[in-house]
């Protein structure tokens, strides 16, 4: 796919270009442990800052407004043709892979291995597990990403930016065909039951606790869960739990869908640091325009 042009994707063994979603990491807290010095230090080290407190709203709740994450994974420029690049900021060496292909090898071969080890797939039904592994063989063609249709709900992971008001709440997101958004309300009302279905379905949320609880059900059954085939039916129900503890975020989810599983589906938590950065922001994304159906030759996965 192209955006605005021609953009070449820096981490696929094809020319399908791509402007990567916001890069959202799991942060991980890990303690320090230091031996006991024989004696006391001069200038003993100055205890470590209190967790900071958690903000709130002016209705009590916990305010969750913020940008959440980092980009930080690609950087861009412009060719001598004026072409824009879109490149991974972390590249090997340019003296060991001057053009690029070690890395993009070792990057496809170390996702296969990967995915294959995930020990939390979605718990499909015996009869659909072969669907979902030609799906899963034929993901370069028929994953709806690579057609440029949007990633939908909850493929699209956590926001990248959140705006809360009283009764209402807006998800921003940064993805691969482009950047969407989430007007939410979470006065604990029902769902509307005159919507078409849709690529992030209709979502009404509730406060439980500390805790935002979205609630997301009326999906079409164009989006996947993940590349490795992971379809859906339109029968889905994602329920999602957002939970602000100073300047973190806990991003849960749960998927349910009788039609295609036996249970529920409980995806890993994210949790999510607030960022800082004011030149790590949200930017309009380029027009996503698929193009590369009639090129690929191999069953590499994007």
């Amino acid at each position: 796919m192209s955006r605005a042009g021609r953009f070449i994707r820096g981490v696929a063994m094809t020319n399908r270009s791509r402007v990567q979603s916001v890069m959202l990491g799991i942060v991980f807290a890990a303690a320090s442990h230091a031996q006991q010095p024989a004696s006391p230090p001069a200038n003993p080290p100055a205890s470590p800052p209190a967790s900071k407190p958690t903000p709130h709203a002016e209705d009590g709740h916990p305010d969750l407004s913020g940008r959440w994450g980092g980009q930080g994974g690609f950087f861009s420029f412009k060719d001598d043709d004026g072409t824009h690049i879109y490149l991974p900021s972390r590249e090997a060496p340019k003296d060991k892979d001057p053009d690029g292909k070690l890395r993009r090898y070792y990057l496809q071969v170390d996702g296969d291995k990967q995915r294959a080890a995930n020990p939390n797939k979605p718990p499909y039904k015996p009869e659909l597990l072969a669907k979902v592994r030609q799906l899963d063989r034929d993901e370069n063609k028929l994953d709806p990403i690579v057609q440029c249709h949007p990633p939908g709900v909850p493929r699209m992971g956590p926001p990248a930016r959140i705006v809360q008001s009283k009764g209402w709440i807006v998800l921003m997101y940064v993805s691969e065909p482009g950047n969407f958004s989430r007007l939410i309300p979470t006065d604990g009302r029902p769902h509307r039951t005159d919507l078409d279905t849709s690529y992030n379905g209709d979502s009404v949320a509730h406060w439980d606790g500390n805790t935002l609880v979205v609630d997301a059900t009326g999906f079409n059954d164009d989006t996947w869960l993940g590349s490795d085939g992971w379809f859906h039916s339109e029968a889905m129900h994602v329920v999602e739990r957002f939970t602000r503890e100073g300047d973190t975020l806990r991003y849960e989810v749960t998927v349910e869908d009788p039609e295609v599983f036996t249970q529920p589906w409980v995806r890993p938590a994210r949790v999510l640091r607030l960022n800082s950065n004011p030149s790590d922001e949200i930017y309009d994304a380029p027009y996503c325009h698929a193009v590369d159906a009639d090129h690929i030759v191999n069953h590499d996965h994007f």
